[in-house]
This record gives structure tokens, C-alpha cells and sequence, in this order.
């Protein structure tokens, strides 16, 4: 009688604690790292916590940002990591450990399931170095430390995840994990999304992982579909964030290409052609990861749109990191005896030569929770997301919410919660009332019920309405479109369609 493999053996848990314990410590220091955008993500959660707990959901305008008179940053850019953060400050969390627990466990969670899934393929030895290669990827570590790119670690583990519901066969995985990657990450749901794509076309389920797929889509609708109809209103097509050739992999960060993985791909295509086809495909993609980073793809650059969609050759790694540790693991297996004892050496040495590169140099700044609750920056790069008819951006915080721009109006009293505005007003005749929030499609003002026209054409694209003379009732309120609201039923139903196509897979399995 032959003893079953266990699918987690003792020292794979062992050797992942330590590892995980050597990377993450700085998580546990007091304060926040110094990342170029790590504090700004902090900021984009109070605001987006502050709009959620007003009322507004989904959340798409943050109306403390951008010098309080706010814009729709959240209806385009990667919410799954503020909704997360949400939970977790309503359970007594603040903001910053907030985003700390998520970049921690997204880093954890996705070497437990980059093991889970390596252990569907291969034995344990070469499964703890793939885990390993994970764990101490460099660019992992850099968007970690470095960039403080919170969306992007979250969407490496969410891609873990669709890759684990793939060696694995479950199916019904497939679809929350496919929802989970596009809430996280445009970019990588973007890059990840793709290869996941292919590996699903070369997978024996193959029919039943697109169905399941196509499920998890339609669960993300909510965030997805207006963020492609409403970007003809934002900036985004019209600014330039990035010139993609300054940010290739060269040899001043050659490190971020991850050496045990580089070592790894020269063992392997020497076995190319006695590959399996899903080697092959792990391997092409980590492959393809490499070259897109590196300057040799300057041609494929040119193309307008990779550079607009994507931003940053080295994004690309992302594709190192998640198959990375296959191609390790291939390598571990074809090598034999001491030469697979001298490999594991190379790679210790490897992951720690990486790992004090990145982790060295980190700075960290003790700021109270005010200093993120307050602030109002706009928490992005080149104000893409500013809506198109914006000419002048806000340099500074207006005075009152609302003012009188023509004529004289007595406030009589006001209610202002996050997205909803109520004021009682007294027109000594008729006049001109200024909202000072940056006007997007959502935003609707009623005078005594009655649905009043908006003018925003103005250099600031604040809401202006008249009012005429005599005591009135004024609330101005940011809602749902009907297309919103058409890809928040689509949202629901797909999620409720998702559960009776689970529903019916396991009564076909038993």
C-alpha cells in the first residue's frame, strides 16, 4: 500500500513562514514606508472609505480629493483594494494597516497558492523553489517596497489564484478569481488576464474554465463597463503618463529580471522540445515577461496603444513573477544529484543577493491618521482622470462648498455628508448658486424636487444653477447612471448566475 503525497508537506510550511517572515517584516515596523505611491493609496482610502460611509456605492467620485472639489477617480482606477480596506478599517484597523494587512497577505497568499498550484505538477523539492522564487521575486519586492503599488500586488495574487483554479481543475475557482483580478489591477488584469487567457485555451476543461471565466467578467461589470463607455469624458486618451522608453529594464535594475529566474530559462530551453505543452506555454510566458522589459521590444513599443494601456516596460515582470516559479521548478526537476544541490545553492544565494537589494534603504515616516484623512491630492500622476471640460485644475481648496456667484441668497441652513448636499436658501431675487464639486455625469440638483439644469461650462467644471427668487430647498446628490446601474444589475445577476452554474457542476460531478 503506497502512502498518499501530501499536498502541503511540514517543511514547505516551514520554509514559507520563514521565507514570508524575512520579506515582510518592514510591515510590522510603526509608520509607512517611503514608496512612490504607497502613502498616495492611503489617501485614496479615507476618501473612498469617507464617500462609501456617506452613502455612496458603488463608490466612483471621491469628493475630498483634488482640493475638495473631488472627481471620479474611483469609477476608472482598481477599487478592489478599497473595498478591501474598508472592511478592514470598519473592523477597527487604521488605514495605514489597512493597506499594510493587504500588501502582506496578497504576498502570502499568492506564494501559498503559487505552491498548491506547483504541487499539482511536480514534487516537493522543486514545488518549495518555485514558492521561493515567488516570494523573493524582485520585482515583487520592488513593487512592494519601492512603488507601494498596492493594486498591483493585489492583482499577482488574485492571478495565483486563477492559475491555482487551473492546475488544479476547479472550475468553479475560476470565476470569482477572474472577478478578483480585474477589481484589482487594471494593468495586470490587463497583462495577467491575457495569459490566463491562453492558458485556459490549452486546458482540458477548456470549455467549462471559459463559461466560468466568462462568469467572473460579468461579476466585475460593475467596474469595468463604465470605466471603458466614460472614458471619452476623462483625460486618459489625451495625456500621456509615461514615454515607455524610459522605463525598460537595463543594467543599472537588471536585478528586477530576477536572476534565478533568467538561470532557470536557459536550463529549460534546452529541454524545450520534451516539454509538456503546459511547460511550454509556463515557459513562453515567463519568457515573454523578460522581453517585453528589456529594450530588445522597443519595436512592439512603438504601438501606440501598448504604451498608452500599459505605461511601463518593466510592468511586464508581472509575467515573470507569476510563471517565474513554474520555469523554476521545471529547472529543479531536470537537474539531478549534486547538480540539483549546487542549483538550490545558486538560487539562496540568488533570492538573498535580491532580497538585501530591495530591502535595503527603507525609509519610514510616522504621520498621524489626520494627515491622510485630510488630505486632499489627487493621488494620481498627470490628472488623467480629470473630466475633459476641466480646464483650470484646482490649485487650492475653495472657501465655502457653496457661494453666491450672481445675485443675493441667504443660506439658511445646510447639510453636507460626503456626496449629498442640502441647503435651505433665501433668493432676494433671482440668482446664481455655485457647487463647488467638479461636475460628472451622476451629479443631479433639485430645486423644492424639481430636477434643475447644471451648467458647468466654466474653467473649474463646478456646478452652477439658478434660483430664483424666494425661500427654496436646494440638494445636489451624486448617483447612479442608467448605464451604472445597468452594469450593477448585470453585476448581481451574473454573481447570482455564477452560484447555479457552480450549483449545477456539482451535480454533474456527483
Amino acid at each position: 500500500m503506497t502512502k498518499k503525497k501530501h499536498p502541503f508537506p511540514w517543511i514547505a510550511g516551514i520554509i514559507l513562514m520563514l521565507s514570508l517572515g524575512l520579506v515582510l517584516w518592514p510591515l510590522f515596523r510603526q509608520g509607512f514606508f517611503v514608496a512612490d505611491d504607497g502613502e498616495w493609496m492611503v489617501i485614496r482610502l479615507s476618501a473612498f472609505y469617507q464617500s462609501l460611509a456617506s452613502g455612496q456605492f458603488p463608490v466612483r467620485f471621491l469628493g475630498r480629493l483634488n482640493n475638495s472639489y473631488g472627481y471620479p477617480v474611483a469609477n476608472f482606477l482598481y477599487p478592489g483594494f478599497l473595498y478591501i480596506g474598508s472592511v478592514l478599517h470598519v473592523a477597527g484597523l487604521s488605514f495605514v494597516d489597512a493597506i499594510k494587512v493587504i500588501l502582506g497577505v496578497s504576498v502570502a497568499g499568492g506564494a501559498l497558492a503559487t505552491f498548491m498550484a506547483l504541487r499539482s505538477r511536480f514534487k516537493t523539492i522543486p514545488s518549495i523553489f518555485g514558492m521561493m522564487s515567488f516570494v523573493f521575486s524582485p520585482y515583487l519586492l520592488y513593487d512592494l517596497y519601492r512603488r507601494g503599488s498596492v493594486g498591483e500586488v493585489l492583482g499577482i495574487f488574485a492571478a495565483t489564484i486563477a492559475l491555482f483554479s487551473l492546475t488544479r481543475g476547479l472550475v468553479w475557482l475560476m470565476a470569482p478569481a477572474v472577478a478578483f483580478l480585474i477589481v484589482s489591477h487594471n494593468t495586470v488584469a490587463l497583462i495577467a488576464g491575457l495569459a490566463i487567457g491562453v492558458l485556459i485555451l490549452v486546458h482540458p476543461q477548456r470549455l467549462a474554465m471559459i463559461i466560468s471565466a466568462a462568469w467572473g467578467v460579468g461579476m466585475s461589470m460593475f467596474f469595468w463597463l463604465p470605466a471603458l463607455v466614460e472614458k471619452r469624458f476623462v483625460r486618459f486618451d489625451t495625456t500621456i503618463v509615461s514615454n515607455p522608453s524610459y522605463y525598460f529594464i537595463n543594467v543599472e535594475n537588471a536585478v528586477l529580471l530576477g536572476v534565478g529566474v533568467i538561470i532557470s530559462l536557459a536550463i529549460i530551453l534546452g529541454f524545450f522540445k520534451k516539454l509538456t505543452k503546459l511547460d511550454k506555454v509556463m515557459t513562453l510566458l515567463a519568457l515573454l515577461g523578460t522581453l517585453l522589459s528589456v529594450a530588445i521590444s522597443a519595436p512592439f513599443w512603438s504601438i501606440p496603444l501598448l504604451g498608452k494601456l500599459v505605461q511601463f516596460p518593466y510592468r511586464f515582470l508581472v509575467l515573470s513573477v507569476l510563471f517565474g516559479p513554474w520555469v523554476v521548478a521545471l529547472a529543479s526537476e531536470k537537474v539531478r544529484g549534486w547538480q540539483q544541490k549546487l542549483f538550490g545553492v545558486i538560487l539562496l544565494i540568488v533570492f538573498s543577493h535580491g532580497t538585501i537589494t530591495q530591502l535595503t534603504d527603507i525609509r519610514f515616516v510616522e504621520r498621524s491618521e489626520g494627515y491622510y484623512t485630510t488630505n486632499e491630492a489627487t493621488t494620481n500622476v498627470a490628472n488623467e482622470y480629470m473630466p475633459l471640460w476641466v480646464t483650470d485644475i484646482p490649485l487650492s481648496r475653495p472657501v465655502e462648498t457653496l457661494e453666491v456667484i450672481d445675485g443675493d441668497v441667504e443660506i439658511l441652513h445646510r447639510t453636507f455628508l460626503g456626496e449629498y448636499i442640502k441647503v435651505d436658501v433665501d433668493a432676494k431675487m433671482d440668482s446664481v448658486v455655485q457647487i463647488n464639486k467638479i461636475y460628472y455625469p451622476g451629479w443631479g440638483i433639485t430645486l423644492d424636487n424639481k430636477l434643475m439644469p447644471i451648467n458647468y461650462q466654466n474653467p473649474l467644471g463646478v456646478m452652477r444653477v439658478e434660483v430664483p427668487a424666494g425661500t427654496h430647498t436646494l440638494v445636489a446628490i451624486f448617483r447612479e447612471t442608467p448605464l451604472r446601474l445597468f452594469a450593477d444589475v448585470a453585476s448581481i445577476l451574473c454573481v447570482i448566475g455564477y452560484f447555479i452554474f457552480v450549483k449545477r457542476l456539482w451535480r454533474s460531478v456527483t
